[in-house]
């Protein structure tokens, strides 16, 4: 059996995985700006089809551009000089054009130029982030400006403008100490409605992640505060909240923020992310604190130098390379790092270790797809990595959220168990008490019984009939004024006897008639003794209830009970049957407060269902009659004979 569950869950594994990269490959073909259609460009020049453009119209300005390397040319100045080289947007992080011993900072000039057909049209451009001061002109015009002193430009990195015969764009850049320099994002082009509605999509998605993720970092925050028991929810907050940072990007980006915070912020928590990953696994998969705690300091020294980098001058590109790939090798070393440690968790059958597993594999499959499908930037979504990490994100909260349901659960499992057995406690010791009374009254009757035998027999020696005859009838009513029953053994129980002495002493208070016709029991029955508290007591109750209600409402009717447990076929019938009111409902209680009820019907009916059998329930003119049937099994059925049937 163990090794068709491995089989099964090995080959939900395999399926998981491949999903995962289907899910990243539609990703990557179908949500990226690179593999987007776009036209033909070189020499700084795009020749704009106009028929395609109309069919659709939004492209990415990806390649084509002239890169002037070291000088900041505004579009008068362009004409005097020759490109350094044609550049293609993402393929460099910054001025360096990926020669290591290059300075990574300083200045440069991006400019294309669009032709279109001479149509004079509206035309939207969303320049993402540049790094860390730019300005724009398109057609000559400044249209945008930032960190050079001179930002009364307008736009925002969103710019609507018309054009005729081309469309002109000049960039310059320049930066100084950034991770990143100049132009790293391709800017999008085209119909104004087209833009605006890729960049609100965008904007939408990202921030109802945001929202989601910090509503679940509050949460957990203030479960963090109220939770008792241990459970790492303030991890669990931090890592929501990093998650929520890492994805706001594109909102974050239409504030201005300053170029020099805002990115060692979001990567501090994007890698952050990884850190908490680690040390939630290892809180839940229990792991030795030598395993993980090492990995956790290891992702607290790169937190710390993606944010002190910016503090550190660096004038080789090679440095930051080399930096990059430490930054690459430890997101390897996470994604191995789960895997191992969900591995180890799984064969010694941790809590939870299957479905870390499964998520971790959804990780491991994003960082796999990220090196085989490098050109990739996300129009819509995210990264690779961050969907994985939102997709484990939620595997992990789920988990948490799940494991809090159940310990609530299983608390209040354990506080109604309590409370049946501290009934059962006190049925218990009113049934002993009632059979210490009896025992007592027994004898102070047998000591009382020599004294009266004494007497009697003189009225019979003295020949005082008519004494003997008076004497005789004080002591008949003086019997039936004072009974002297106790409890006795109704179904040879303890139990269901102890359960039945104390609410038939309180019926027989109560001066409501009972009648009984009760098999007897075997010592032990195939029912745990709170579920059979739980039923008898809750159908006794509800019968004196209904019995006591018709006193004070019709005080001229009679008050009974006609109880019956019996074993028939194979099944232990109990039947309760008790006068009631013309108005009342058989589903509910008639008392003032029905949170204090006790236990209700659905009780009686879950106890029967849990046991095979069922509730009838039926309302006749002047009573109420529940039946519930439970299954009996193959206990040996006693005698009829080992007891009482009728009291």
């Amino acid at each position: 059996m163990t090794g068709k569950k491995n089989l099964s869950f090995a080959l939900m594994l395999l399926a998981v995985i491949l999903a995962s990269a289907a899910l990243f490959l539609l990703c990557y073909q179908f949500d990226n700006k690179y593999t987007r259609p776009r036209p033909q460009a070189g020499g700084g020049q795009i020749h704009l089809n106009m028929g395609w453009y109309d069919d659709d119209p939004l492209f990415y300005l990806v390649d084509g551009w002239s890169f002037y390397q070291g000088k900041l040319l505004t579009p008068e100045e362009i004409a005097d000089h020759s490109p350094d080289a044609s550049f293609y947007i993402g393929r460099y992080g910054g001025f360096d054009l990926g020669d290591p011993h290059a300075d990574p900072h300083g200045q440069g000039t991006y400019h294309i130029q669009i032709l279109t057909d001479g149509t004079t049209r509206q035309y939207a451009l969303e320049l993402t982030e540049i790094y860390s001061r730019c300005r724009l002109w398109i057609n000559g015009r400044l249209l945008y400006s930032s960190g050079f002193g001179d930002d009364h430009a307008a736009g925002r990195g969103f710019l609507t403008f018309e054009a005729t015969d081309s469309v002109d764009i000049v960039v310059q850049a320049s930066d100084d100490s950034g991770f990143y320099s100049g132009m790293v994002y391709p800017p999008a082009f085209g119909s104004p409605d087209q833009v605006g509605r890729t960049v609100f999509l965008r904007q939408l998605i990202h921030g109802s992640a945001c929202t989601l993720a910090l509503a679940l970092a509050v949460f957990c925050a203030l479960a963090a505060l109220l939770f008792r028991f241990r459970r790492p929810y303030g991890t669990l907050s931090l890592l929501f909240l990093c998650f929520c940072v890492s994805t706001a990007w594109p909102l974050l980006q239409i504030m201005d923020l300053s170029s020099a915070v805002w990115p060692a912020v979001e990567r501090c928590c994007y890698y952050g992310i990884f850190l908490l990953l680690i040390g939630i696994q290892g809180q839940i998969c229990m792991l030795p604190r030598r395993f993980f705690l090492p990995a956790c300091a290891a992702g607290a020294l790169i937190c710390l130098s993606v944010l002190l980098l910016p503090l550190f001058p660096v004038t080789h590109a090679g440095a930051l390379m080399a930096f990059s790939r430490v930054l690459a090798a430890y997101k390897w070393f996470t994604a191995v790092w789960l895997l191992c440690t969900a591995l180890w968790a799984t064969a010694r059958e941790r809590p939870y270790s299957r479905a870390l597993l499964t998520g971790n594999c959804v990780f491991a499959s994003a960082l796999i797809m990220d090196k085989l499908l490098p050109a990739f930037e996300p129009v819509y979504l995210g990264w690779f990595v961050e969907l994985a990490g939102g997709i484990l994100l939620l595997l992990i909260g789920g988990i948490a959220f799940y494991d809090t349901v159940q310990i609530y659960r299983t608390d209040a499992e354990l506080r109604a168990e309590g409370r049946l057995v501290q009934l059962q406690l006190q049925v218990r010791s009113e049934h002993a008490r009632l059979q210490q009374e009896y025992v007592q009254r027994t004898r102070r009757q047998l000591h009382e019984s020599r004294n009266r035998l004494t007497l009697i027999s003189h009225y019979l020696e003295a020949g005082k009939l008519d004494e003997l005859r008076g004497y005789l009838h004080e002591l008949t009513d003086s019997m039936e004024k004072n009974p002297e029953d106790g409890p006795c053994q109704y179904t040879e129980n303890n139990l269901v006897d102890a359960i039945l002495s104390v609410q038939l002493t309180r019926a027989a208070r109560e001066n409501i008639y009972v009648e009984q016709e009760l098999d007897a029991l075997p010592s032990t029955l195939p029912y745990s003794d709170s579920d059979l508290t739980s039923l008898l007591m809750n159908l006794l109750n509800n019968a004196l209830e209904a019995s006591l209600r018709l006193r004070s409402l019709q005080p001229d009717l009679p008050c009974w009970i006609d109880l019956a447990i019996r074993l028939s076929g194979g099944s232990l019938v109990i039947s309760c049957v008790n006068a009631a009111p013309c108005d009342s409902d058989p589903a509910r209680t008639s008392k003032e407060d029905r949170q204090a009820h006790g236990f209700g019907l659905s009780l009686l009916r879950e106890i029967a269902e849990k046991y095979g059998g069922d509730v009838k329930i039926q309302r006749r003119e002047d009573s109420f009659s529940v039946v519930i049937t439970l299954e009996y099994g193959d206990t040996p059925v006693p005698s009829p004979s080992a007891g009482p049937k009728l009291r």
